[in-house]
């Protein structure tokens, strides 16, 4: 089992440079710009079915280069997962902590691998789900978390619950649905990342890439039964409104 997570490693580290990359130079995009270059061209001398001819493809090779990048920031988000979720297997392992619930951390072991066969595979979207099942089941481990509420000022400083949270940049991780699922004020439970998710994927830059939040974003936290919230938490604080800088 040890040498599967290592050959899972090497596969995942080979592309973690994919984000330095400009995704949308490629050569389909730049296909598209030739295409739409003689479609201009061609419209400009009278030549209208060349005209529509090259706008055609112009657009055909606009769509494979749009899937293209859909792919590899799926491939990047997926490969980000992963390699969280093994460095969390191992932090349990070392600490020891896999003993105290072996059938979870076997579950957890279980999802990592699913989630390492799902990206070979090049299934990344399906691997990204499998990683945070894995993710969740690890963090339930004490000591496993990648952010300590110490560290970060999780727990807020007035009573009450927050019903709004001020996406921060966090110091060697980020945020994320997952993440904010799991403080204290929001569920406490990193499983619960899906209806914080439903409540605000239409203020995503891509709707459908939860993963994809950036720093001053403000999400909504749905009240579960019982819960009375109000406020929008800001670094330890329920404040009234999201301060200017």
């Amino acid at each position: 089992m040890k040498h599967g997570i290592i050959f899972i490693l090497v596969l995942v580290l080979s592309v973690s440079a994919v984000s330095a990359q400009s995704l949308r130079d490629n050569p389909d995009y730049r296909e598209s710009l030739r295409y739409k270059q003689l479609s201009e061209e061609a419209l400009e001398d009278g030549e209208y079915l060349k005209a529509r001819e090259y706008a055609e493809l112009s657009a055909e090779y606009a769509q494979k280069s749009d899937e293209y990048v859909a792919r590899m920031l799926a491939q990047y988000r997926a490969n980000q997962l992963l390699q969280r979720a093994v460095g969390l297997r191992g932090q349990v392992e070392r600490s020891g902590r896999s003993r105290e619930n072996p059938a979870d951390f076997a579950k957890a072991v279980g999802f990592i691998e699913a989630a390492g066969e799902l990206y070979n595979n090049g299934s990344y979207s399906q691997s990204s789900e499998s990683s945070r099942e894995a993710i969740a089941l690890l963090e339930t481990f004490g000591g496993a978390r990648t952010v300590q509420p110490q560290e970060s000022g999780e727990e807020p400083s007035k009573s009450g619950l927050p019903a709004a949270y001020l996406v921060r940049k966090l110091p060697g991780a980020e945020d994320c649905f997952w993440r904010i699922a799991g403080y204290p004020f929001v569920y406490g439970d990193t499983s619960a990342w899906k209806p914080l998710y439903e409540a605000n994927k239409n203020k995503l830059p891509q709707p459908d890439n939860w993963d994809l939040m950036y720093p001053g974003m403000v999400m909504d936290i749905p009240s579960r039964p019982g819960e009375e919230r109000s406020g929008i938490w800001v670094n330890g604080e329920i404040k009234s409104q999201v301060p200017r800088n």
